[in-house]
């Protein structure tokens, strides 16, 4: 079945121009069908409904030095044993067994906090070396013992 092929493996393409957006006119949308504008302003609401949540200065400095923490024992610069009251066990044990050698240190620049459920927050950011900049994230709940990581990772990170 090679009826929708060209000789040279690729079929041409019908030409196309945009219509203008001052061109349109409001005919073109169907009655009762949402536009890309109506679309755009619902998915506008719901992002500033969604991302309402703030951290206080306190709560947030002191996330920013769990996760700065955190990327040291990343780096090999921190034990993990430091951070035990911060971490689930599994997170424990998972950078407990992580090998000790000693990198570059990393800053951590900026962090972004979103809370998708009462009690969880996620976290993601930026932790630089001297020419290059990596994306983290976590994860935090509230449980009985208070809030704790429940995943931490620093995204591209050669081990």
């Amino acid at each position: 079945m090679h009826a929708f092929q060209s000789a040279g493996g690729l079929l041409p393409l019908n030409p196309y121009e945009p219509i203008e957006f001052e061109e349109r006119s409001q005919s073109e949308v169907a009655e009762g069908q949402l536009s890309l504008d109506d679309l755009l302003a619902e998915l506008h609401a719901q992002q500033l409904t969604r991302h309402q949540f703030t951290l206080s200065a306190p709560g947030r400095r002191m996330l920013h030095r769990v996760l700065s923490a955190l990327v040291e024992v990343q780096a090999g610069r921190r034990a993990a044993s430091q951070l035990d009251g911060w971490l689930t066990p599994v997170l424990q044990r998972r950078l407990r067994a992580m090998p000790r050698t000693v990198s570059t240190r990393y800053v951590l620049r900026n962090i972004h906090v979103c809370r998708p459920a009462e009690k969880a927050l996620e976290v993601c950011g930026t932790a630089h070396l001297i020419d290059r900049a990596y994306a983290l994230v976590a994860r935090f709940e509230h449980g009985e013992s208070g809030w704790r990581c429940t995943m931490f990772t620093v995204l591209g990170r050669r081990s």
